[in-house]
C-alpha cells in the first residue's frame, strides 16, 4: 500500500496578484484624528477586490483616548488549499484510517458537490480605550472587537462510500484506487465569527534599591459557528462536512481565556525575570460524545536570574514551566491504546514538563 504522496499529486500552479494601497490620515481637531485606508488588488485567479478601512482617535483628556476601526477584508484560497492532494493515516477516536485530501477539481469532489473554492470575505469592527494614572505609575489599555468571516475556508469531515447507491459505490471504488478509506476536501464550508477583549496593565516602581516592572494582559476571545453552507447535493450531510470535532477544533480546542502576568526587577546589574501564564480550559475535539473531555486551566510558572558582568558579557540561569506542570492527561478512550497520553488535537501548553537552561551572551 502506497501512502503520502504520488505522482498523480503533482501540481504545476502558480498564480500573480498586482495590488494598490493608499491611506490618508488627518487630525480634524485638536482632540479628533480620522484615517482611510482603501486597497486594491487583482488576482489571476480570483478577480479583483477593494477593501477598505476606517479608523478614528478621540483624545478625551491628556490621559485617556478612545480609538475605534472598521474594515472588511478579502482573501484568496492559498494555492496549496486549491491544489493539495495526499493521503495519510488519521487517527479518529483511536481508530485509524487512510484519508485522502483531494482537490476541488477531482471527482470525488464532484460526486459529493463539493463546490470550487472561492474567496473569504471579512467584517471587522474593533474599539478601545488607552491611559495612564500618572499618580499610580499605571498605563492601561482595553480594546473589544468583534470579526466576522464568510465562507471560510476549513478541511472537511471525512466522506467515505458505499454500497447502498451507485455514487456511494463509485466514491468507494475511486477512494479504493488512492489507497483511500475516507476523503476530505478544503472548502468554504461556514461563516464564523469570533470576538473578544484584551486588556493590559502595566506598572513601573521603585522597590529597594531596585526598580521593578510589572505587567498584566488577558485575552478573553470567542470563536462561534454561525451557520455550515452546504450544497444542494450535501443537504443532510452536514455533520459530516463539518463535523463535530471540526466544531470543537473551532470553539473551544485552544484557550478562551489567557492570562500572563510578568514581574521584572532590577538591582544593579541583577535581573529576576518571572513570569506567570495561566491557560484557560479546552475541550477534546471528537465525534464521539462518549469521549468528550475538558481540560482543566493550568498555570506554567517561568522564572530566571541574570547579571550583567559588563557592557559585552552576561549570563542568565533559569527554568521555563518551573513548576513542572502538565496538561491532564487523555482519558483512556482517547489515548489511541496508550499512543497518546495528551490530547494531540486540543492545543493548551506543550507537554515536555520543565525545561531549565543556562545562557552565557557575549557582544562583539
Amino acid at each position: 500500500m502506497v501512502r503520502g504522496f504520488s505522482r498523480t499529486n503533482e501540481v504545476d500552479a502558480f498564480r500573480t496578484s498586482v495590488a494598490l494601497y493608499g491611506d490618508i490620515e488627518a487630525d480634524l481637531t485638536d482632540k479628533f484624528l480620522l484615517g482611510l485606508a482603501v486597497r486594491f488588488e487583482n488576482y489571476s485567479d480570483f478577480g479583483s477586490t477593494v477593501n477598505g478601512k476606517l479608523t478614528t482617535r478621540y483624545k478625551i483628556s491628556n490621559d485617556w483616548t478612545f480609538r475605534a476601526a472598521a474594515s472588511n477584508g478579502f482573501r484568496a484560497p492559498s494555492l496549496h488549499q486549491l491544489n493539495f492532494s495526499s493521503t495519510s493515516t488519521i487517527f479518529v477516536d483511536g481508530e485509524a484510517f487512510e484519508v485522502g485530501v483531494f482537490n476541488n477539481e477531482s471527482r470525488p469532489a464532484q460526486l459529493l458537490g463539493i463546490p470550487q473554492l472561492k474567496q473569504e470575505e471579512s467584517t471587522n469592527f474593533s474599539g478601545g480605550f488607552t491611559g495612564r494614572i500618572p499618580s499610580a505609575n499605571l498605563s492601561i489599555t482595553i480594546d473589544v472587537y468583534i470579526i466576522d468571516l464568510k465562507d471560510r475556508v476549513v478541511l472537511t469531515g471525512q466522506f467515505k462510500g458505499g454500497n447502498d447507491t451507485p455514487q456511494e459505490q463509485e466514491i468507494s471504488r475511486l477512494l479504493q484506487a488512492a489507497n483511500a478509506s475516507r476523503a476530505a476536501f478544503f472548502a468554504n464550508a461556514i461563516d464564523s465569527r469570533t470576538s473578544g477583549i484584551d486588556v493590559v496593565v502595566t506598572h513601573k516602581a521603585k522597590l529597594g534599591a531596585g526598580s521593578l516592572s510589572t505587567s498584566l494582559a488577558a485575552t478573553f476571545a470567542q470563536t462561534t459557528l454561525e451557520e455550515v453552507n452546504t450544497s444542494s447535493v450535501l443537504e443532510g450531510l452536514e455533520d459530516t462536512y463539518f463535523d463535530r470535532t471540526s466544531q470543537v477544533f473551532l470553539e473551544s480546542a485552544v484557550p478562551r481565556t489567557k492570562i500572563n502576568l510578568t514581574l521584572n526587577y532590577k538591582l544593579n546589574n541583577l535581573t529576576v525575570f518571572f513570569r506567570n501564564v495561566y491557560f484557560g480550559a479546552v475541550d477534546e475535539a471528537t465525534n464521539n460524545v462518549a469521549n468528550d473531555q475538558e481540560f482543566a486551566g493550568k498555570t506554567v510558572t517561568d522564572l530566571s536570574l541574570g547579571y550583567q558582568f559588563n557592557e559585552r558579557l552576561s549570563f542568565t540561569v533559569g527554568a521555563n514551566n518551573l513548576l513542572d506542570i502538565y496538561p491532564d492527561l487523555n482519558i483512556e478512550a482517547n489515548q489511541s491504546s496508550g499512543r497518546f497520553l495528551y490530547s494531540r488535537r486540543s492545543q493548551q501548553f506543550g507537554a515536555n514538563g520543565r525545561y531549565a537552561f543556562a545562557r552565557l551572551s557575549f557582544t562583539l
